[in-house]
Parts: C-alpha cells; sequence; structure tokens
C-alpha cells in the first residue's frame, strides 16, 4: 500500500486567499490558481500515481492570512471516500477553543490526526498556548503533523521554523507521535538526529523529497539509515505544491540508482515499502477509530 502522508485539501476559489497562492506557487513555477486539489482531481492523481491512500489535511491559519480549510470540509472529503483518504483536523492555539475544537473534530467529525502551521501562525510550536491541544491529541491518540522548515510564505515567522522547537514537546508528550513536515529542511539533519534522540518523533519527506537533487534526498535518507530512524520517515508530496506521480518515480529511483548513495547501497524492497506506506501505515494502527457522529 503506498500512502502519501502529507496532501492538503482546499480549493483555490473557496478557500486560499489570492495573496497566499501567489506567495506558495511562487517558486514552483505554475500560477497561484495551480494551489487547488478539486475531489476528483485528487483522486484522479492518486490512481495514476498508484497512491492508494492520503493524509488529508485541513488548514487553520484565519488568524494571520485570514483563511482556513475547515475541518468540517475535510471531513466530508472523508466521509465520501472512507477508503482512500484520513482526515488531519487543524486548530490554531492562538485562538479561543482551539483544544475543544480538536476534541469535536475527533469524537464528532471521525478526523484522526492533527495539522499545525506554527510559524505561519507566528508563535512557537512549544508555546504554551499549544498544551491543551496536544493534551486531546495525546488523550485520542492523534499524530500531530508540524509544519517545520523552510516556507515561500512571507506573512510566516522564520523565528518559528527550526524543528528544533519541538524537542520540549516531545519530552513532554512522550506518547504523542509527532511529525516533522518536509523533514525540517533546511535542519535535516537536526530532524534525523531529533527522531535517533526522541521514539515519538516522525519525519515526512514532502516537498525535500522532491524539490532537493536526488543525491541529497539519498545522502539523507543513508544518514537516517545509519541513526536507526529509516522506519520513521514517512513518504508525502504536499501536493498540489508537486505531483504525486513525478514522486513516486523518484523513489522508484532511489531504490534502483546504487551511485546516487553515499554508501553505494539503495533503498531495500522493505525499506522502500516502509517509507511508502508501512510507517504511516503503523501510525494509524495504533489509533482508535472514531466513526463521524460519535466517539469510539
Amino acid at each position: 500500500m503506498i500512502i502519501d502522508s502529507h496532501v492538503h485539501a482546499g480549493e483555490y476559489y473557496r478557500h486560499f486567499t489570492a495573496r497566499f497562492a501567489e506567495d506558495m506557487m511562487a517558486t514552483t513555477g505554475r500560477p497561484p490558481q495551480a494551489l487547488t486539489a478539486p475531489e476528483a482531481t485528487l483522486l484522479a492523481e492518486m490512481d495514476a500515481a498508484g497512491v492508494d491512500r492520503a493524509f488529508l489535511l485541513a488548514f487553520d491559519v484565519r488568524r494571520v492570512e485570514g483563511f482556513s480549510v475547515p475541518n468540517d470540509f475535510v471531513a466530508d472529503l472523508c466521509a465520501r471516500n472512507p477508503d482512500r483518504f484520513t482526515g488531519f483536523a487543524s486548530v490554531d492555539a492562538g485562538s479561543d477553543g482551539a483544544a475543544a475544537e480538536l476534541r469535536r473534530a475527533a469524537t464528532d467529525l471521525g478526523l484522526r490526526g492533527l495539522k499545525t502551521a506554527p510559524a505561519y501562525l507566528r508563535m512557537s510550536p512549544a508555546d504554551r498556548a499549544w498544551y491543551d491541544v496536544y493534551d486531546v491529541a495525546q488523550e485520542h491518540r492523534m499524530p500531530v503533523l508540524v509544519h517545520t522548515g523552510y516556507t515561500p510564505s512571507k506573512r510566516a515567522d522564520p523565528r518559528y521554523l527550526s524543528p528544533a522547537l519541538l524537542r520540549p514537546v516531545a519530552r513532554d508528550f512522550p506518547g504523542l507521535p509527532i511529525i516533522l513536515a518536509h523533514l525540517g529542511t533546511p535542519w535535516t539533519t537536526v530532524s534525523i538526529d531529533m527522531l535517533a534522540d526522541h521514539p515519538n518523533l516522525y519525519a515526512d519527506l514532502s516537498i525535500f523529497g522532491w524539490y532537493q537533487p536526488p543525491a541529497t534526498v539519498a545522502a539523507a535518507l543513508e544518514y537516517a539509515r545509519r541513526r536507526g530512524v529509516l522506519d520513521r520517515l514517512l513518504w508525502g508530496t504536499d501536493y498540489p505544491f508537486c505531483t504525486m506521480i513525478d514522486f513516486v518515480a523518484r523513489m522508484d529511483l532511489l531504490a534502483d540508482d546504487a551511485s546516487l548513495w553515499p554508501d553505494g547501497v539503495p533503498l531495500t524492497p522493505d525499506e522502500r515499502t516502509s517509507l511508502m506506506g508501512g510507517a504511516a501505515a503503523r501510525l494509524l494502527e495504533r489509533q482508535p477509530v472514531h466513526p463521524r457522529g460519535g466517539a469510539a
């Protein structure tokens, strides 16, 4: 099974502002209107790439950016496609009622993870305002996917991009699975070292694995292998910022071309299986399933 662990829900004309879309798409060479993932288009992309399931992300940045991809919108998509999507809620700890909204997303909407965007919200992921939210996530065994690393958003606060900010959170919530988005690019070595220090940490390859040269990606994966944490790396695209089809081909290359690897040892079949979906599936297996409309 192939699982894309980082897919954005939302449609350009319904959810994202033109300013945000212009910032985010500027580095891709594509127009702002390409920041959209209509249901039919997303499913067609998954089918063409051979992707079985996607972690589908809500996105709450209303307080700073003036828009959100709502939790209810993501829950509706998941309810229509329960065999294809696993929904991640999004809340803003800088706004009132964030923990209560996450509890509603888990118990009433059936969403199974949390996506946070601290730098976009101009606050640290270790700000104590997040701790009530993390308590709810830990209670419901919801993985927390945290944006770490570079973003082209001009309104994001660069002080809060480093994955190292999550070290105290990993210590204070040892039962909470935390996923460092984008392998913390450019702090990829820091991210891998953090995974070695904290067994509840994971990281996804979204954007990093596509926009960096294949040899750079292979070097990071080889370092993760040496540090014993390759089994906690998740493949993800950050769709619609890059295509699933091209990124699957990139992973095939990394599994086949030994010349890209510092030690000359490409991904083994077991390692590729884990990266492309096994690790993500293991995260889901540790969760209760909350059917929409009531707690488990």
